[in-house]
């Protein structure tokens, strides 16, 4: 999804006029989302722009009153300088609290969250959203209660500045409804939807089980006309069969009806790949109310045996579950994905997960979305080297896929690592080309191939900070980022997220 910036005038009443165009990102966040699980919200923030950057995050109460709480964050960010906001040392916002925020800056930034847990559980990272990707249509093309040990939470947020009324559609794997809460937020809140607490969150008749998806429309209590939201899905798991103690969590973020389209491409696919047989799996939507659709997933080469094509017809609204094992057999692979629909604008996800580990070792299970566009240059507000010995800590691996016309040659691709204050941490340059359709690997390290960084950022180097993805002119690129501990032991905290699209 793109997040570009918007016009002072959309935000006159989050903030006093200004001399200069501003910006906002608002992101739906909680502590803790469902179950009684003590996750701790954590914002990312960067300024990928050639000049300083002023900002400030306003925190709201879910289903609060639409004023902000007087707890807020003031920032200031050097250029390509980035930040962290740990909300769990935030004074004043009640512990446990949840609810949303809204980040509003003099020029524009992108921002992303990760919910940590306590020991034992994943990591959930999504990105946030700019006023321009709200949307009176929102589609999740995947919520699960107790299917396969798994539960979601699903977050809606009003980003209008007055009140809405949003309709949430629950629609089974076959295409029924079975719930459809209708509530009013009030101007900057949220409304949380968990599968663990169905009964009080969503509907007191909502299934014991149920694997479908979800459709959320909005219109302004003022005058009926549409009103634009945005959200967030969260989904937590728990290893029965492997280690009782230990929970998968994964996010990613809800599609507006403008995102879906024809045709999806996904950066990153795998099958029984790496440690772990590693396997992504893809929850396809149709974004039709009323036609079917014939959907095609082609596998670009990569690594490993290139699985063949799928193909499976889907009635409105309806999602389809697959993977690239399943025209792939035991074969291993590691590539890039493209899905077509016939007739009806798509929407899809991915979920990579660890499906074969020794008895006692956890599985990790992480999210991303599959997107129709790209951009010659993408921005990346978290990025992580681990400064510890390798397999404790903390690293990060991007996958960068070309969905342009056109391959692009050796050296054209750059991925410039700056650390927190604005400062180039290390530069990677393409040593490989990049067909059309294809994806390539880079850290900041330098451990693939594929790109020669200088300096590489060796383990004993402090590093947190964030990424800037350039391409040559007119070349189209979409990215996911993977933040990952390599130690089996801990690879349950892995988290995936998408890099946003810059102008």
């Amino acid at each position: 999804m793109n997040r570009s910036s918007i016009t002072r005038f959309a935000l006159a009443a989050l903030l006093a006029a200004g001399a200069m165009p501003l910006s906002a990102l608002r992101t739906t966040q909680a502590q803790p989302p469902s179950g009684n699980q003590p996750f701790t919200t954590r914002i990312y923030i960067q300024n990928p722009n050639p000049s300083a950057a002023t900002g400030v995050v306003n925190f709201y109460d879910e289903m609060g009153s639409g004023t902000p709480s007087s707890v807020n964050v003031p920032f200031n960010l050097n250029p390509n300088g980035s930040t962290e906001i740990l909300i769990g040392t935030l004074s004043g916002l009640g512990s446990p609290w949840k609810g949303s925020a809204v980040i509003s800056a003099d020029q524009s930034v992108v921002a992303a969250s990760v919910q940590v847990p306590p020991t034992g559980y994943g990591h959930m990272m999504a990105n946030a959203f700019t006023s321009a990707e709200g949307t009176d249509t929102l589609f999740l093309t995947t919520f699960l209660r107790n299917a396969s040990s798994e539960d979601s939470l699903f977050s809606v947020q009003n980003i209008e500045n007055e009140a809405v009324t949003i309709r949430a559609r629950f629609i089974d794997i076959n295409g029924t409804v079975v719930a459809t809460p209708t509530l009013v937020l009030q101007a900057n809140t949220s409304k949380f939807f968990d599968a663990a607490n169905a009964a009080s969150t969503i509907d007191p008749a909502f299934p014991n089980s149920f694997n479908g998806s979800v459709v959320v429309t909005a219109t302004k209590v003022s005058d009926g006309s549409p009103a634009r939201i945005v959200g967030l899905s969260e989904t937590r798991r728990r290893d029965v069969g492997t280690d009782p103690n230990r929970f998968r969590a994964y996010a990613f973020e809800a599609i507006p009806l403008s995102a879906g389209a024809q045709t999806i491409y996904m950066p990153t696919a795998l099958c029984k790949f790496g440690a772990g047989d590693q396997t992504t799996f893809f929850a396809v939507q149709n974004l039709s109310f009323t036609n079917s659709t014939v959907v095609t997933i082609t596998y670009a080469a990569g690594t490993g045996t290139t699985p063949t094509q799928a193909t499976n017809t889907l009635p409105p609204l309806a999602k389809w579950s697959v993977n690239p094992c399943q025209t792939n057999g035991s074969n291993q692979y590691s590539g890039a994905a493209t899905f077509t629909s016939s007739s009806q604008p798509i929407a899809a996800i991915g979920k990579n997960n660890q499906t074969n580990t020794p008895p006692g070792q956890p599985r990790y299970s992480t999210a991303f979305l599959g997107q129709a566009s790209g951009a010659s240059r993408l921005a990346v507000p978290y990025i992580r080297w681990s400064p510890n010995p390798p397999g404790t800590d903390f690293r990060s691996f991007i996958a960068i896929q070309n969905i342009g016309t056109a391959s692009i040659g050796v050296g054209q691709l750059t991925v410039t690592y700056y650390a927190q204050n604005g400062t180039v941490a290390a530069n990677c340059t393409s040593a490989a080309p990049m067909a059309v359709g294809a994806k390539l690997n880079s850290s900041a390290a330098g451990t693939f191939a594929d790109f020669t960084c200088s300096p590489a950022v060796g383990v004993s180097s402090t590093f947190i900070g964030s990424a800037v993805i350039q391409g040559p002119s007119g070349s189209n690129l979409l990215a996911v980022i993977r933040n990952t501990t390599p130690a089996a032991t801990t690879q349950i905290h892995t988290e995936d997220f998408n890099a946003t699209l810059l102008p």
